[in-house]
């Protein structure tokens, strides 16, 4: 009787309502396949750095009802995009403005793009019934399948690519990056790049979603296995395609020699407008720990992270200080500091240079006497730390979140001669995260790279350690140790392999966010061979993207196409 009371409780419903309600349910399974798929993904990258969950993390997305008309399905990909993109980059917060949020909303646009993307791929592939999305379900066993997992991941590679350099470039934690602590995959990089191991990961991802597809059918329809056979037979030639690509990294000949180093991290709190207070505070605390460890350790370099002291290197209080200290430490100092210059041909007006000093974000190397022997200037600024973007016509914006300057982008990859046969090339800050201007400064005979950074605007959040990992990538890439000195935290050598050696720590509580010195014997190489990835580049992250734009082409004529023939069809049908 039950039964019968509930079936006449639904009968009696109108049907418009039952039809919502009905309607409703698969939006809110694909939604909660967006969120599922966005958490795994942030959960692969610091703070938890889960990097087994890049390999399924777009499955409950794939895996989902797809929502019938293209606006639905770009708001479920922007909900997928969005929650990664906010969780993930979280930490940026900690510089006020919203300006973690701000930037996520701008990033989820690419994921929300891919889903657009392999939904429609899946629709083309699978001769889908007017009115159904791209769902792996509805994809024949065999060629089709191949496609679909190749399409989506280059369509994915190609975005990432796009996101790097499109305005200002932001390659922050791409897919790839998750997998830092792989040393096969490390390997890869020297072939591939970063985009190789990214590839692979969404390969892998939608070849899942096939097969967990074609076991599903076979235990509730019957329907034969074979239909897993094509998305198997595709992620097992891409990995032994992987496998052989990475055993080809070059290796390297024994180390000739070795750069000893004492980096000094001071932990210092970063202020928007420093104070003389401030200035003397990080002037003390740097210039005492480098005079305490200097002597015991006898290094070849002493190394100062970027913006260590928060004054210009011309500042006369900072300029007097060094040369006081440099020749009781007896080292020469490789340091991150503001240096303004004047034009040439720029004079001096009595009161003032005309036309007014130039500031560079720089690295420094003074001999140990303090004269000023080699500058590298910051070539990618940081926009809105660094500089804001059409400040000239902009001036609110400006006083709202600028730093008070706009520095001035450098234009040269110095390379730093450092003595004992080491040749440096040094990124400051986010500069590593762009793998060009590392292999820029291999190209130009570097063996050694180095990072000079500041990551304590993001106080002890997850911010220092993503950027950390891209740096493994810097060096994994080019097959050069990569020297990191931070101000606050994660202070490092990173070796040609990309393995991360003596981390600065506090050996009792394990925290990385602490203020002290760490000594580094750098190996060196004479002639280190250059790899794959450092003569050409980005090139398949570039033959990805392209291959992904005729596809996206393709898509589109057929979505044009497809348009135009129901407006044929509605027209004949209201003709007759």
């Amino acid at each position: 009787m039950g039964q019968d009371r509930h079936a006449g409780t639904i009968a009696a419903l109108p049907q418009g309502n039952l039809r919502h309600l009905v309607g409703w349910r698969p939006t809110l399974v694909g939604a909660a396949g967006a969120v599922a798929s966005g958490a795994l993904l942030t959960s692969a990258f610091p703070p938890l750095e889960w990097d087994w969950a890049a390999w399924l993390a777009l499955v409950p997305l794939l895996l989902a009802p797809v929502p019938a008309t293209p606006r639905r399905r770009a708001l479920a990909g922007l909900l997928f995009g969005l929650l990664h993109c906010v969780t993930n980059l979280f930490w940026l917060n900690e510089v006020g403005f919203g300006a973690g949020v701000l930037l996520a909303a701008y990033c989820a646009l690419y994921p929300a793009a891919w889903y657009l993307g392999v939904t429609e791929l899946s629709q083309a592939l699978g001769a889908l019934h007017p009115g159904r999305g791209g769902h792996p379900a509805d994809l024949r066993p065999g060629w089709r399948q191949a496609v679909y997992i190749l399409g989506g991941a280059l369509l994915w590679v190609g975005l990432e690519w796009v996101r790097s350099w499109l305005g200002t470039g932001f390659p922050w934690n791409e897919l790839g990056v998750s997998q830092w602590q792989r040393p096969l995959l490390l390997a890869l990089t020297c072939c591939t790049g970063i985009a190789g191991i990214t590839f692979l990961l969404v390969a892998v991802n939608l070849a899942l979603a096939l097969v967990v597809v074609a076991w599903w059918r076979g235990v509730t329809k019957g329907t034969p296995r074979r239909a897993a056979r094509a998305p198997l037979l595709t992620g097992v030639v891409l990995v032994g395609a992987a496998v052989l690509a990475a055993r080809s990294a070059p290796r390297l000949p024994a180390p000739s020699g070795s750069l000893r180093v004492l980096a000094v991290q001071g932990n210092i709190a970063q202020c928007r407008e420093w104070t003389e207070a401030q200035f003397a505070e990080a002037l003390d605390v740097y210039t005492g720990l480098s005079l305490l460890a200097a002597p015991a350790n006898r290094p070849d370099l002493v190394v100062w992270p970027e913006s260590a002291v928060p004054a210009p290197l011309t500042y006369e209080p900072f300029k007097t200080r060094l040369q006081q200290v440099l020749p009781q430490i007896r080292t020469p100092l490789l340091i991150g500091a503001i240096d303004s210059r004047a034009l040439p041909g720029a004079r001096w007006t009595g009161t003032d240079w005309e036309p007014p000093l130039l500031d560079f974000n720089s690295a420094l190397l003074l001999a140990a006497d303090g004269q000023r022997l080699e500058s590298y200037d910051k070539i990618h600024r940081v926009p809105f730390g660094e500089y804001v973007p059409f400040s000239r016509y902009l001036p609110w914006l400006v006083r709202m979140i600028g730093m008070g300057r706009d520095l001035v982008p450098g234009s040269e990859f110095t390379v730093f001669d450092l003595g004992q046969g080491a040749r440096a090339g040094v990124n400051i800050c986010f500069e590593d995260a762009f793998a060009e201007i590392s292999r820029e400064f291999v190209r130009r005979g570097a063996n050694v790279l180095m990072t000079l950074t500041n990551d304590a605007w993001y106080a002890e959040s997850a911010g220092s350690r993503q950027h950390l990992l891209h740096a493994v990538f810097r060096a994994a890439e080019n097959r050069r140790p990569l020297l990191r000195s931070g101000n606050n935290s994660d202070t490092c050598l990173i070796l040609p392999d990309g393995q991360v050696s003596g981390l600065l720590y506090d050996v009792v509580t394990g925290n990385r966010f602490l203020r002290g010195t760490q000594v580094y014997e750098i190996p060196l190489y004479d002639s280190p061979p250059l790899t794959l990835y450092a003569r050409w580049g980005n090139w398949f992250a570039q033959v990805a993207s392209a291959l992904a734009a005729l596809l996206v082409l393709g898509l589109t004529v057929r979505i044009v196409g497809a348009r135009a023939a129901r407006r044929q069809a509605l027209q004949t049908r209201s003709v007759a």
